[in-house]
């Protein structure tokens, strides 16, 4: 059975996420001492059967006005089996008085979001990274 825990109730290891971002084949650079500042920031939570992660999300927020969930992700043997939801459900219930949460997806994940309570919208999405 898999449980959904917060990072401050069940450490998250550096490596360990690593792994599941490799497996959906995301961000290889960053590096363990960056994943260890992300996961002492903001809400991190991770999906875990056993000792074994096999999800994983995060949100970023002002505590009050506006938050940001950020790298939904579940390894990919466990894909489809709820995970995410679940994963989505306690990130908008630790933020439950933030008035607006948004995040971005690619268009084959917006049903999912949908489904969630998540509206698309007409906004124009621009981004800034540093080269």
């Amino acid at each position: 059975m898999v449980t959904v825990k917060l990072h401050t109730e069940k450490s998250i290891s550096p490596s360990d996420l690593m792994s599941l971002y490799h497996d959906a084949g995301w961000w290889p650079d960053r590096d363990k001492d960056g994943i260890l500042k992300l996961l002492s920031s903001g809400i991190a939570l991770g999906a875990w059967e056993d000792d074994a992660l096999v999800g994983f999300s995060r949100a970023i927020s002002d505590g009050v006005f506006r938050a940001y969930i950020e790298d939904v992700v579940v390894l990919s043997s466990y894909r489809n089996k709820g995970i995410g939801k679940l994963m989505i459900e306690r990130l908008l219930d630790e933020l439950k008085d933030i008035d607006v949460i948004s995040l971005f997806c690619s268009e084959d994940l917006a049903g999912f979001y949908k489904e969630a309570g998540f509206k698309k919208t007409k906004q124009i999405v621009m981004h800034y990274k540093k080269e």
